[in-house]
Protein backbone atom coordinates (compact mmCIF):
# COMPACT_ATOMS: atom_id res chain seq x y z
CA UNK A 1 0.00 0.00 0.00
CA UNK A 2 1.15 3.54 -0.79
CA UNK A 3 0.05 5.85 2.03
CA UNK A 4 0.10 9.67 1.92
CA UNK A 5 -0.36 11.60 5.18
CA UNK A 6 -1.17 15.25 4.56
CA UNK A 7 -0.58 18.27 6.80
CA UNK A 8 -2.03 21.67 5.85
CA UNK A 9 -0.06 24.47 7.52
CA UNK A 10 -1.05 28.11 7.96
CA UNK A 11 2.03 29.12 5.97
CA UNK A 12 5.67 28.24 5.50
CA UNK A 13 7.28 28.95 8.87
CA UNK A 14 9.52 27.41 11.50
CA UNK A 15 6.36 26.02 13.15
CA UNK A 16 5.18 24.30 9.96
CA UNK A 17 6.37 20.88 11.08
CA UNK A 18 4.09 17.88 10.40
CA UNK A 19 4.61 16.27 13.80
CA UNK A 20 1.10 14.80 14.05
CA UNK A 21 1.24 12.97 10.73
CA UNK A 22 4.85 12.00 11.37
CA UNK A 23 3.85 10.33 14.65
CA UNK A 24 1.32 8.26 12.69
CA UNK A 25 3.92 7.49 10.02
CA UNK A 26 6.43 6.34 12.64
CA UNK A 27 3.80 4.00 14.15
CA UNK A 28 3.01 2.57 10.70
CA UNK A 29 6.69 2.10 9.92
CA UNK A 30 7.20 0.26 13.19
CA UNK A 31 4.25 -2.13 12.84
CA UNK A 32 3.50 -2.31 9.12
CA UNK A 33 6.62 -1.03 7.43
CA UNK A 34 7.06 -4.20 5.38
CA UNK A 35 3.63 -3.70 3.77
CA UNK A 36 3.15 0.07 3.58
CA UNK A 37 5.25 2.86 2.03
CA UNK A 38 4.40 6.16 3.75
CA UNK A 39 4.91 9.65 2.34
CA UNK A 40 4.43 12.89 4.28
CA UNK A 41 2.90 15.69 2.19
CA UNK A 42 3.00 19.33 3.33
CA UNK A 43 0.52 21.88 1.96
CA UNK A 44 -0.37 25.43 3.05
CA UNK A 45 -3.50 27.57 3.18
CA UNK A 46 -2.08 29.67 0.35
CA UNK A 47 -2.53 26.78 -2.10
CA UNK A 48 -5.77 25.94 -3.89
CA UNK A 49 -7.54 22.65 -3.19
CA UNK A 50 -6.91 21.61 -6.80
CA UNK A 51 -3.15 22.22 -6.48
CA UNK A 52 -2.99 20.41 -3.13
CA UNK A 53 -4.84 17.41 -4.59
CA UNK A 54 -2.46 17.30 -7.56
CA UNK A 55 0.51 17.44 -5.20
CA UNK A 56 -0.89 14.52 -3.17
CA UNK A 57 -1.79 12.44 -6.23
CA UNK A 58 1.71 12.85 -7.66
CA UNK A 59 2.82 10.32 -5.01
CA UNK A 60 0.36 7.71 -6.42
CA UNK A 61 -1.27 6.90 -3.07
CA UNK A 62 -3.75 4.10 -2.41
CA UNK A 63 -4.75 5.65 0.92
CA UNK A 64 -4.68 9.31 1.98
CA UNK A 65 -5.01 10.76 5.49
CA UNK A 66 -5.74 14.46 6.05
CA UNK A 67 -4.96 16.17 9.35
CA UNK A 68 -7.75 18.69 10.03
CA UNK A 69 -7.56 21.70 12.34
CA UNK A 70 -9.88 24.65 12.96
CA UNK A 71 -8.02 26.82 10.48
CA UNK A 72 -7.74 24.32 7.60
CA UNK A 73 -11.05 22.43 7.79
CA UNK A 74 -12.68 24.03 4.74
CA UNK A 75 -9.62 23.57 2.53
CA UNK A 76 -9.05 20.00 3.78
CA UNK A 77 -12.59 18.90 2.90
CA UNK A 78 -12.33 20.60 -0.48
CA UNK A 79 -9.11 18.68 -1.12
CA UNK A 80 -10.88 15.47 -0.12
CA UNK A 81 -13.57 16.04 -2.77
CA UNK A 82 -10.95 16.74 -5.46
CA UNK A 83 -9.09 13.55 -4.52
CA UNK A 84 -12.20 11.38 -4.76
CA UNK A 85 -13.19 12.87 -8.10
CA UNK A 86 -9.71 12.18 -9.45
CA UNK A 87 -9.58 8.65 -8.00
CA UNK A 88 -12.88 7.21 -6.70
CA UNK A 89 -11.07 4.06 -5.48
CA UNK A 90 -8.84 6.06 -3.17
CA UNK A 91 -9.30 5.20 0.54
CA UNK A 92 -9.62 8.53 2.30
CA UNK A 93 -9.68 9.27 6.03
CA UNK A 94 -9.27 12.27 8.33
CA UNK A 95 -7.99 12.88 11.83
CA UNK A 96 -6.57 15.70 13.93
CA UNK A 97 -7.82 18.24 16.50
CA UNK A 98 -10.91 19.40 14.57
CA UNK A 99 -11.99 15.81 13.90
CA UNK A 100 -11.60 14.91 17.56
CA UNK A 101 -13.50 18.02 18.67
CA UNK A 102 -16.36 17.73 16.19
CA UNK A 103 -16.46 14.17 14.77
CA UNK A 104 -20.20 13.88 14.13
CA UNK A 105 -20.10 16.84 11.73
CA UNK A 106 -17.92 14.69 9.44
CA UNK A 107 -19.86 11.40 9.55
CA UNK A 108 -22.14 12.35 6.69
CA UNK A 109 -19.39 13.50 4.31
CA UNK A 110 -19.56 10.78 1.67
CA UNK A 111 -16.02 11.10 0.33
CA UNK A 112 -14.55 10.04 3.68
CA UNK A 113 -14.11 6.31 4.18
CA UNK A 114 -13.44 6.60 7.91
CA UNK A 115 -12.34 9.07 10.60
CA UNK A 116 -9.89 8.73 13.48
CA UNK A 117 -10.40 10.69 16.71
CA UNK A 118 -8.21 11.24 19.75
CA UNK A 119 -4.70 9.83 19.99
CA UNK A 120 -4.44 8.19 16.63
CA UNK A 121 -1.35 5.99 16.54
CA UNK A 122 -2.86 2.70 17.73
CA UNK A 123 -6.26 3.29 16.09
CA UNK A 124 -4.64 4.15 12.80
CA UNK A 125 -2.44 1.07 12.72
CA UNK A 126 -5.53 -1.06 13.48
CA UNK A 127 -7.44 0.60 10.61
CA UNK A 128 -4.64 0.04 8.12
CA UNK A 129 -4.27 -3.56 9.25
CA UNK A 130 -7.97 -4.09 8.53
CA UNK A 131 -7.61 -2.51 5.08
CA UNK A 132 -4.67 -4.78 4.28
CA UNK A 133 -6.93 -7.73 5.14
CA UNK A 134 -9.59 -6.37 2.77
CA UNK A 135 -11.87 -5.11 5.55
CA UNK A 136 -12.53 -1.40 5.07
CA UNK A 137 -13.37 0.39 8.36
CA UNK A 138 -16.80 1.96 8.78
CA UNK A 139 -16.90 5.79 8.71
CA UNK A 140 -17.55 6.08 12.46
CA UNK A 141 -15.85 2.89 13.64
CA UNK A 142 -13.25 4.71 15.73
CA UNK A 143 -15.52 7.29 17.37
CA UNK A 144 -16.59 5.34 20.42
CA UNK A 145 -13.31 3.69 21.33
CA UNK A 146 -10.75 5.69 23.28
CA UNK A 147 -7.15 4.70 22.80
CA UNK A 148 -4.63 6.13 25.23
CA UNK A 149 -1.16 5.30 24.00
CA UNK A 150 1.66 4.13 26.23
CA UNK A 151 4.10 6.87 25.32
CA UNK A 152 7.15 4.73 25.89
CA UNK A 153 5.93 2.39 23.12
CA UNK A 154 5.60 5.11 20.49
CA UNK A 155 8.38 5.52 17.94
CA UNK A 156 10.01 8.94 17.65
CA UNK A 157 9.63 10.41 14.16
CA UNK A 158 12.85 12.35 14.73
CA UNK A 159 14.98 9.43 15.91
CA UNK A 160 13.63 7.12 13.17
CA UNK A 161 14.38 9.69 10.48
CA UNK A 162 10.73 10.21 9.52
CA UNK A 163 11.28 13.89 10.36
CA UNK A 164 14.73 15.30 9.73
CA UNK A 165 15.64 18.50 11.60
CA UNK A 166 17.43 21.04 9.41
CA UNK A 167 20.04 23.72 9.92
CA UNK A 168 18.30 26.94 10.95
CA UNK A 169 14.88 25.25 10.98
CA UNK A 170 12.28 24.62 13.66
CA UNK A 171 10.90 21.54 15.39
CA UNK A 172 7.77 20.76 17.37
CA UNK A 173 8.70 18.84 20.50
CA UNK A 174 6.21 16.75 22.45
CA UNK A 175 7.33 15.97 26.00
CA UNK A 176 4.01 14.86 27.47
CA UNK A 177 0.29 14.33 26.83
CA UNK A 178 -2.69 15.14 29.01
CA UNK A 179 -3.75 18.27 30.88
CA UNK A 180 -4.80 18.47 34.54
CA UNK A 181 -6.71 21.76 34.10
CA UNK A 182 -10.39 22.01 33.24
CA UNK A 183 -10.60 25.34 31.37
CA UNK A 184 -14.03 25.40 29.69
CA UNK A 185 -12.87 27.00 26.43
CA UNK A 186 -10.08 24.46 25.78
CA UNK A 187 -10.55 21.05 24.20
CA UNK A 188 -7.65 19.71 26.28
CA UNK A 189 -9.98 19.89 29.29
CA UNK A 190 -12.04 17.03 27.85
CA UNK A 191 -9.00 14.82 27.38
CA UNK A 192 -6.99 12.82 29.87
CA UNK A 193 -6.36 14.58 33.19
CA UNK A 194 -3.34 12.34 33.78
CA UNK A 195 -0.15 13.92 32.48
CA UNK A 196 1.89 11.17 30.79
CA UNK A 197 5.50 11.83 29.87
CA UNK A 198 7.72 10.47 27.17
CA UNK A 199 10.74 8.52 28.49
CA UNK A 200 13.66 10.69 29.52
CA UNK A 201 16.15 8.79 27.37
CA UNK A 202 14.03 9.54 24.28
CA UNK A 203 13.79 13.21 25.26
CA UNK A 204 17.57 13.47 25.66
CA UNK A 205 18.26 11.68 22.38
CA UNK A 206 15.89 13.98 20.47
CA UNK A 207 17.44 17.05 22.09
CA UNK A 208 20.94 15.95 21.10
CA UNK A 209 19.72 15.44 17.55
CA UNK A 210 18.20 18.93 17.44
CA UNK A 211 21.44 20.49 18.70
CA UNK A 212 23.75 18.60 16.34
CA UNK A 213 21.43 19.35 13.38
CA UNK A 214 21.72 23.10 13.98
CA UNK A 215 18.02 23.60 14.68
CA UNK A 216 17.11 27.21 15.43
CA UNK A 217 13.73 26.97 17.24
CA UNK A 218 12.23 24.27 19.47
CA UNK A 219 8.50 24.71 20.10
CA UNK A 220 7.53 22.65 23.16
CA UNK A 221 3.91 21.48 22.81
CA UNK A 222 3.14 20.73 26.47
CA UNK A 223 0.04 22.74 27.53
CA UNK A 224 1.74 23.49 30.87
CA UNK A 225 5.47 22.82 30.85
CA UNK A 226 5.88 23.54 34.57
CA UNK A 227 2.82 21.60 35.81
CA UNK A 228 5.14 19.32 37.80
CA UNK A 229 7.83 21.64 39.14
CA UNK A 230 10.49 19.04 39.84
CA UNK A 231 10.11 17.46 36.42
CA UNK A 232 10.29 20.91 34.80
CA UNK A 233 13.48 21.66 36.71
CA UNK A 234 15.00 18.35 35.64
CA UNK A 235 14.10 19.03 32.01
CA UNK A 236 15.54 22.55 32.15
CA UNK A 237 18.80 21.15 33.46
CA UNK A 238 18.91 18.72 30.55
CA UNK A 239 18.06 21.50 28.07
CA UNK A 240 20.89 23.62 29.43
CA UNK A 241 23.36 20.75 29.11
CA UNK A 242 22.25 19.29 25.77
CA UNK A 243 20.49 22.17 24.00
CA UNK A 244 23.20 24.76 23.45
CA UNK A 245 22.37 26.96 20.45
CA UNK A 246 18.64 26.19 20.59
CA UNK A 247 15.84 28.63 21.36
CA UNK A 248 12.93 27.08 23.28
CA UNK A 249 9.32 28.33 23.25
CA UNK A 250 7.41 27.09 26.30
CA UNK A 251 3.89 27.48 27.71
CA UNK A 252 3.84 27.88 31.49
CA UNK A 253 1.50 28.71 34.37
CA UNK A 254 2.54 31.82 36.23
CA UNK A 255 1.30 30.60 39.62
CA UNK A 256 3.62 27.57 39.43
CA UNK A 257 6.79 29.64 39.05
CA UNK A 258 9.19 29.90 41.97
CA UNK A 259 12.60 31.53 42.38
CA UNK A 260 14.55 28.41 41.45
CA UNK A 261 12.48 27.80 38.34
CA UNK A 262 12.86 31.43 37.23
CA UNK A 263 16.64 31.13 37.58
CA UNK A 264 16.69 27.84 35.66
CA UNK A 265 14.88 29.49 32.75
CA UNK A 266 17.85 31.85 32.48
CA UNK A 267 20.18 28.90 31.80
CA UNK A 268 18.58 28.33 28.38
CA UNK A 269 17.66 30.61 25.50
CA UNK A 270 13.87 30.65 25.81
CA UNK A 271 10.64 32.61 25.65
CA UNK A 272 7.65 31.77 27.84
CA UNK A 273 3.98 32.11 26.98
CA UNK A 274 1.55 32.58 29.86
CA UNK A 275 -2.21 32.18 29.43
CA UNK A 276 -3.55 35.18 31.34
CA UNK A 277 -6.78 35.33 29.23
CA UNK A 278 -8.35 37.99 31.49
CA UNK A 279 -7.48 39.92 34.64
CA UNK A 280 -11.07 39.74 35.91
CA UNK A 281 -11.47 37.01 38.52
CA UNK A 282 -15.26 36.85 38.08
CA UNK A 283 -14.95 36.43 34.30
CA UNK A 284 -12.34 33.69 34.67
CA UNK A 285 -14.52 31.87 37.19
CA UNK A 286 -17.16 31.50 34.45
CA UNK A 287 -14.69 29.47 32.35
CA UNK A 288 -13.44 27.43 35.30
CA UNK A 289 -10.16 29.24 35.91
CA UNK A 290 -8.78 30.65 39.15
CA UNK A 291 -6.92 33.94 39.31
CA UNK A 292 -5.16 35.89 42.03
CA UNK A 293 -3.92 39.16 40.57
CA UNK A 294 -1.40 39.81 43.34
CA UNK A 295 0.05 36.30 43.13
CA UNK A 296 0.20 36.48 39.33
CA UNK A 297 2.07 39.79 39.52
CA UNK A 298 4.56 38.46 42.08
CA UNK A 299 5.32 35.35 40.03
CA UNK A 300 5.78 37.29 36.80
CA UNK A 301 8.05 39.68 38.66
CA UNK A 302 10.38 36.74 39.37
CA UNK A 303 10.74 36.24 35.62
CA UNK A 304 11.17 39.95 35.01
CA UNK A 305 13.89 40.29 37.63
CA UNK A 306 15.68 37.24 36.25
CA UNK A 307 15.60 38.68 32.73
CA UNK A 308 13.49 35.89 31.23
CA UNK A 309 11.50 36.68 28.09
CA UNK A 310 7.75 36.16 28.59
CA UNK A 311 4.49 37.00 26.89
CA UNK A 312 0.77 36.76 27.69
CA UNK A 313 -2.39 35.54 25.98
CA UNK A 314 -5.54 37.66 26.26
CA UNK A 315 -9.02 36.66 25.06
CA UNK A 316 -11.84 39.10 24.27
CA UNK A 317 -15.49 38.08 24.18
CA UNK A 318 -15.33 35.81 27.24
CA UNK A 319 -18.67 35.15 28.99
CA UNK A 320 -19.42 37.92 31.45
CA UNK A 321 -16.71 40.18 30.01
CA UNK A 322 -17.30 43.58 28.45
CA UNK A 323 -15.25 45.86 26.24
CA UNK A 324 -14.33 47.88 29.34
CA UNK A 325 -13.33 44.69 31.13
CA UNK A 326 -11.14 43.62 28.20
CA UNK A 327 -9.46 47.03 28.20
CA UNK A 328 -8.78 46.73 31.94
CA UNK A 329 -7.16 43.35 31.29
CA UNK A 330 -5.08 44.92 28.51
CA UNK A 331 -3.86 47.60 30.93
CA UNK A 332 -2.98 45.01 33.56
CA UNK A 333 -1.14 42.80 31.08
CA UNK A 334 0.98 45.63 29.68
CA UNK A 335 1.75 46.97 33.16
CA UNK A 336 3.81 43.79 33.63
CA UNK A 337 5.97 44.64 30.57
CA UNK A 338 5.59 41.42 28.57
CA UNK A 339 7.87 40.91 25.59
CA UNK A 340 4.77 40.26 23.49
CA UNK A 341 1.01 40.18 23.98
CA UNK A 342 -1.14 37.85 21.86
CA UNK A 343 -4.81 38.83 21.74
CA UNK A 344 -7.48 36.44 20.43
CA UNK A 345 -11.25 36.34 20.03
CA UNK A 346 -12.98 33.67 22.09
CA UNK A 347 -13.56 30.51 20.04
CA UNK A 348 -16.35 28.22 21.23
CA UNK A 349 -14.82 24.97 20.03
CA UNK A 350 -17.01 21.89 19.53
CA UNK A 351 -16.42 19.30 22.19
CA UNK A 352 -15.55 21.82 24.91
CA UNK A 353 -17.68 22.46 27.98
CA UNK A 354 -18.10 26.05 26.81
CA UNK A 355 -19.84 24.78 23.67
CA UNK A 356 -22.30 22.97 25.95
CA UNK A 357 -22.96 26.04 28.10
CA UNK A 358 -22.64 28.86 25.53
CA UNK A 359 -26.37 29.42 25.07
CA UNK A 360 -26.99 29.68 28.79
CA UNK A 361 -24.10 32.14 29.07
CA UNK A 362 -25.59 34.36 26.35
CA UNK A 363 -22.85 33.76 23.76
CA UNK A 364 -23.58 34.12 20.05
CA UNK A 365 -20.90 32.56 17.85
CA UNK A 366 -20.13 31.10 14.44
CA UNK A 367 -21.51 27.60 14.07
CA UNK A 368 -18.67 26.66 11.72
CA UNK A 369 -14.88 26.96 11.90
CA UNK A 370 -13.30 29.06 13.34
CA UNK A 371 -16.29 29.24 15.80
CA UNK A 372 -15.49 32.79 16.92
CA UNK A 373 -17.71 34.70 19.32
CA UNK A 374 -19.86 37.37 17.65
CA UNK A 375 -21.62 38.91 20.65
CA UNK A 376 -22.69 38.22 24.22
CA UNK A 377 -25.08 39.67 26.77
CA UNK A 378 -22.25 41.86 28.05
CA UNK A 379 -20.42 42.66 24.78
CA UNK A 380 -22.20 43.72 21.59
CA UNK A 381 -21.15 42.85 18.05
CA UNK A 382 -19.79 46.38 17.60
CA UNK A 383 -17.76 46.07 20.80
CA UNK A 384 -16.36 42.70 19.71
CA UNK A 385 -15.23 44.33 16.46
CA UNK A 386 -13.71 47.22 18.41
CA UNK A 387 -11.77 44.79 20.61
CA UNK A 388 -10.53 43.06 17.44
CA UNK A 389 -9.28 46.38 16.03
CA UNK A 390 -7.51 47.21 19.30
CA UNK A 391 -5.95 43.75 19.36
CA UNK A 392 -4.69 44.19 15.80
CA UNK A 393 -3.25 47.61 16.68
CA UNK A 394 -1.46 46.16 19.69
CA UNK A 395 -0.03 43.29 17.65
CA UNK A 396 1.29 45.56 14.91
CA UNK A 397 2.59 48.34 17.16
CA UNK A 398 3.76 46.45 20.25
CA UNK A 399 4.66 42.95 19.01
CA UNK A 400 5.80 43.44 15.45
CA UNK A 401 7.12 46.89 16.29
CA UNK A 402 9.23 45.58 19.20
CA UNK A 403 8.08 48.48 21.34
CA UNK A 404 8.96 46.97 24.73
CA UNK A 405 12.14 49.03 25.46
CA UNK A 406 10.48 52.41 25.02
CA UNK A 407 6.72 51.89 25.29
CA UNK A 408 6.41 52.55 29.02
CA UNK A 409 8.44 55.79 28.70
CA UNK A 410 6.17 57.06 25.94
CA UNK A 411 2.99 56.16 27.84
CA UNK A 412 4.26 57.90 30.98
CA UNK A 413 5.08 61.00 28.97
CA UNK A 414 1.63 61.02 27.38
CA UNK A 415 -0.04 60.15 30.72
CA UNK A 416 -2.16 57.55 28.94
CA UNK A 417 -3.09 53.99 29.88
CA UNK A 418 -2.25 51.41 27.19
CA UNK A 419 -5.93 50.81 26.42
CA UNK A 420 -6.52 54.47 25.54
CA UNK A 421 -3.31 54.60 23.50
CA UNK A 422 -4.29 51.57 21.40
CA UNK A 423 -7.91 52.68 21.14
CA UNK A 424 -6.71 55.90 19.52
CA UNK A 425 -4.30 54.00 17.29
CA UNK A 426 -7.03 51.59 16.20
CA UNK A 427 -9.21 54.48 15.00
CA UNK A 428 -6.68 55.54 12.37
CA UNK A 429 -5.02 52.24 11.48
CA UNK A 430 -4.84 51.69 7.70
CA UNK A 431 -6.62 48.61 6.38
CA UNK A 432 -3.44 47.45 4.66
CA UNK A 433 -0.60 47.61 7.15
CA UNK A 434 2.90 48.50 6.00
CA UNK A 435 5.65 45.92 6.16
CA UNK A 436 7.76 48.04 8.53
CA UNK A 437 5.95 49.30 11.67
CA UNK A 438 8.62 51.90 12.52
CA UNK A 439 7.39 54.85 10.38
CA UNK A 440 3.83 54.43 11.63
CA UNK A 441 5.08 54.19 15.23
CA UNK A 442 7.07 57.40 14.87
CA UNK A 443 4.25 59.25 13.13
CA UNK A 444 1.56 58.23 15.63
CA UNK A 445 3.62 58.88 18.77
CA UNK A 446 4.86 62.21 17.42
CA UNK A 447 1.27 63.21 16.63
CA UNK A 448 0.11 62.33 20.17
CA UNK A 449 2.79 64.50 21.79
CA UNK A 450 2.16 67.24 19.21
CA UNK A 451 -1.52 67.34 20.19
CA UNK A 452 -0.42 67.92 23.77
CA UNK A 453 1.78 70.86 22.73
CA UNK A 454 5.06 69.01 23.33
CA UNK A 455 6.98 69.15 20.00
CA UNK A 456 10.38 68.74 21.70
CA UNK A 457 9.23 65.58 23.47
CA UNK A 458 7.73 64.35 20.20
CA UNK A 459 11.16 64.67 18.56
CA UNK A 460 12.78 62.83 21.49
CA UNK A 461 10.21 60.01 21.25
CA UNK A 462 10.92 59.68 17.51
CA UNK A 463 14.62 59.23 18.39
CA UNK A 464 13.83 56.55 20.97
CA UNK A 465 11.77 54.61 18.46
CA UNK A 466 14.47 54.99 15.80
CA UNK A 467 17.21 53.73 18.09
CA UNK A 468 15.38 50.70 19.51
CA UNK A 469 13.54 49.90 16.30
CA UNK A 470 16.32 50.37 13.74
CA UNK A 471 19.71 50.71 15.41
CA UNK A 472 19.69 48.23 18.29
CA UNK A 473 18.73 45.29 16.02
CA UNK A 474 22.17 45.70 14.40
CA UNK A 475 23.62 44.17 17.58
CA UNK A 476 22.04 40.81 16.71
CA UNK A 477 24.49 38.75 14.65
CA UNK A 478 23.29 38.26 11.07
CA UNK A 479 22.17 34.81 10.00
CA UNK A 480 24.50 35.05 7.01
CA UNK A 481 27.38 37.47 6.50
CA UNK A 482 26.84 39.27 3.22
CA UNK A 483 28.17 42.04 1.08
CA UNK A 484 26.82 43.58 -2.10
CA UNK A 485 28.07 42.37 -5.45
CA UNK A 486 30.87 44.65 -6.51
CA UNK A 487 33.90 44.66 -8.73
CA UNK A 488 37.46 44.53 -7.29
CA UNK A 489 38.46 47.87 -5.87
CA UNK A 490 34.86 49.06 -5.50
CA UNK A 491 33.72 50.57 -2.21
CA UNK A 492 30.67 49.31 -0.34
CA UNK A 493 28.88 50.19 2.90
CA UNK A 494 29.38 48.15 6.05
CA UNK A 495 26.66 45.47 5.65
CA UNK A 496 25.69 45.76 9.33
CA UNK A 497 24.74 49.40 9.24
CA UNK A 498 21.86 51.84 8.91
CA UNK A 499 21.61 55.57 8.32
CA UNK A 500 19.32 57.23 10.90
CA UNK A 501 18.32 60.83 11.51
CA UNK A 502 18.45 61.91 15.17
CA UNK A 503 17.01 65.08 16.66
CA UNK A 504 19.01 64.71 19.89
CA UNK A 505 22.53 63.39 20.53
CA UNK A 506 21.98 59.59 20.54
CA UNK A 507 25.14 58.81 22.50
CA UNK A 508 24.13 61.07 25.36
CA UNK A 509 20.58 59.72 25.13
CA UNK A 510 21.89 56.18 25.65
CA UNK A 511 24.07 57.33 28.54
CA UNK A 512 21.13 58.97 30.29
CA UNK A 513 19.03 55.84 29.81
CA UNK A 514 21.87 53.73 31.24
CA UNK A 515 21.93 56.08 34.25
CA UNK A 516 18.27 55.32 34.87
CA UNK A 517 16.75 58.54 33.50
CA UNK A 518 13.60 57.54 31.64
CA UNK A 519 11.41 60.65 31.87
CA UNK A 520 10.98 61.80 28.26
CA UNK A 521 10.24 65.40 29.26
CA UNK A 522 13.44 65.51 31.33
CA UNK A 523 15.48 63.93 28.53
CA UNK A 524 14.15 66.40 25.97
CA UNK A 525 15.05 69.30 28.28
CA UNK A 526 18.64 68.27 29.06
CA UNK A 527 19.87 66.55 25.89
CA UNK A 528 21.61 68.69 23.24
CA UNK A 529 19.78 68.90 19.92
CA UNK A 530 21.77 67.78 16.87
CA UNK A 531 19.27 67.46 13.97
CA UNK A 532 21.73 65.31 12.06
CA UNK A 533 22.09 62.01 10.21
CA UNK A 534 24.13 59.35 11.99
CA UNK A 535 25.80 56.35 10.43
CA UNK A 536 25.08 53.51 12.87
CA UNK A 537 27.10 50.35 12.35
CA UNK A 538 28.86 47.39 13.91
CA UNK A 539 32.66 47.41 13.73
CA UNK A 540 34.89 45.04 15.68
CA UNK A 541 31.78 43.76 17.49
CA UNK A 542 30.97 47.24 18.81
CA UNK A 543 28.08 49.54 17.92
CA UNK A 544 29.35 52.83 16.50
CA UNK A 545 27.24 55.99 16.11
CA UNK A 546 28.99 58.42 13.76
CA UNK A 547 27.49 61.89 13.07
CA UNK A 548 27.59 63.03 9.46
CA UNK A 549 27.58 66.33 7.64
CA UNK A 550 24.98 66.78 4.91
CA UNK A 551 27.61 66.13 2.23
CA UNK A 552 28.84 62.98 3.96
CA UNK A 553 25.30 61.69 4.37
CA UNK A 554 24.44 62.36 0.72
CA UNK A 555 27.59 60.53 -0.38
CA UNK A 556 26.84 57.41 1.70
CA UNK A 557 23.19 57.38 0.61
CA UNK A 558 24.07 57.16 -3.07
CA UNK A 559 27.23 55.03 -2.91
CA UNK A 560 25.40 52.03 -4.39
CA UNK A 561 23.37 54.04 -6.91
CA UNK A 562 24.01 54.05 -10.63
CA UNK A 563 25.28 57.63 -10.33
CA UNK A 564 27.36 57.80 -7.11
CA UNK A 565 28.62 61.20 -6.08
CA UNK A 566 32.23 62.07 -5.32
CA UNK A 567 33.33 61.75 -1.67
CA UNK A 568 33.21 65.01 0.30
CA UNK A 569 36.97 64.82 0.88
CA UNK A 570 39.87 62.39 0.74
CA UNK A 571 40.17 62.67 4.51
CA UNK A 572 36.58 61.49 4.98
CA UNK A 573 37.13 58.58 2.60
CA UNK A 574 40.27 57.47 4.44
CA UNK A 575 38.59 57.82 7.83
CA UNK A 576 35.49 55.92 6.64
CA UNK A 577 37.65 53.02 5.45
CA UNK A 578 39.70 53.00 8.65
CA UNK A 579 36.69 53.20 10.98
CA UNK A 580 34.67 50.47 9.25
CA UNK A 581 31.99 52.67 7.66
CA UNK A 582 33.18 51.63 4.21
CA UNK A 583 34.88 48.51 2.93
CA UNK A 584 36.78 47.95 -0.29
CA UNK A 585 36.22 44.81 -2.32
CA UNK A 586 39.50 42.94 -2.75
Amino acid sequence: MNLALVSIHIDHSLRAVPLGTAMLAAAVERDLGDQIVTTLVDCTLQQSARDCAAQILSHHPDTVGLSITVWNRELALDIAHHLKIANPKLILFVGGPEVTANPHSLETIEVLDFIVTGEGEDKFVAALSAILRGQNPEPSEFLATESIAILGDLASPYLTGMLQPTQGGGVLWELSRGCPYRCDFCFESRGSTVVRRFPLDRVQAELRLFATSGVREVFVLDPTFNYHKETAKELLTIMAEEGQGLHFSLEVRAELIDQELAELFTTIDCSLQIGLQSADKAVLRLINRDFDQEEFTDKVLLLHQAGVSYGFDLIYGLPGDSLAGFLNSLDFALSLVPNHLDIFPLAILPGTRLADTATGLGLEYQQHAPYQVQSSTTCSTAEIKQAARIGAACDFFYNRGRAVPWFAMVLAGLELPPSEFFSRLAEGMPEVLPEDPLPLQQCFVSDQFGRQGQPEVAALAVDLIAYFGAVEPLLAPPAVESKPDSTPGELYLNPRSILVHFNYDPQQLLQHLADGISDVQELAFFLPQVDSDYFCYIFQDTLQLSPLTSAQSDYLKCIHSSTPSAPPSSDFLAEALQSGILFCNR
